[in-house]
């Protein structure tokens, strides 16, 4: 077995975007080669492979890899057994780095404290790509116990959404507000929110 290439870096890329990589692979001996499995390292990639390879023939290795939920750089290994003597386990190694198409400056919102204190949590939505971002509430499960207010902060570019506890009772909560945005890649941002008050 031989490749003709083991490594490949996609680069910039963004978060959500599917990837995808076409390894060939040379059979140099005399017999046929036998790929038995292909095997990626996390659930985020799919492969397709020749089962086997024709003495002097040459077959194909794809990879595809969901980016969705990374962030940064990023490798991923796709391992490669074979009927070859010499070299039973080969490694693929695919590189990105990972650009998050919306950014939050948290996931979550937590109030905790007591139940008569009022409370004000804010999270930044803003995008690092060069088009306008448009967010429009799409749903919110707290009503009564949550106040919110979705602002911009630059134009078409950054929000915030302020977030503020009514007061009343001690009380356990969770619930979440959605936002829909005009991105392909990212349609919804969802924003948790937990409270926990006591008297």
């Amino acid at each position: 077995m031989a490749l003709k290439q083991q490594i490949y870096d996609f680069k910039n890329v963004l978060e959500g975007e599917l990837l995808e990589r076409t390894f060939e692979v040379m059979n140099q001996g005399d017999e046929p080669l036998k790929i038995e499995r292909v095997k990626p390292d996390c659930s985020c990639s799919v492969v397709h492979f020749d089962p086997v390879i024709p003495p002097k023939g040459e077959g194909k290795i794809t990879v595809k890899i969901d980016t969705k939920g990374f962030d940064g750089p990023e490798r991923w290994v796709v391992k490669i057994f074979s009927n070859d003597p010499t070299w039973k386990e080969a490694v693929l190694d695919l590189r990105a780095d990972v650009k998050q198409v919306i950014t939050l400056t948290g996931s979550a919102v937590l109030f905790t404290g007591k139940s008569r204190t009022t409370m004000t949590r804010e999270i930044e939505i803003s995008t690092g790509l060069d088009m306008p971002l448009i967010l429009t509430p799409a749903q919110f499960t707290l009503s009564g116990k949550v106040t919110y207010s979705l602002s911009e902060i630059e134009t078409e570019k950054r929000y915030r959404v302020t977030f503020q506890n009514v007061t009343g009772k001690a009380e356990n909560y969770r619930g979440f507000l959605k936002l829909k945005t005009n991105f392909a890649e990212k349609p919804e941002v969802l924003i948790w929110i937990v409270g926990r008050f006591e008297n």
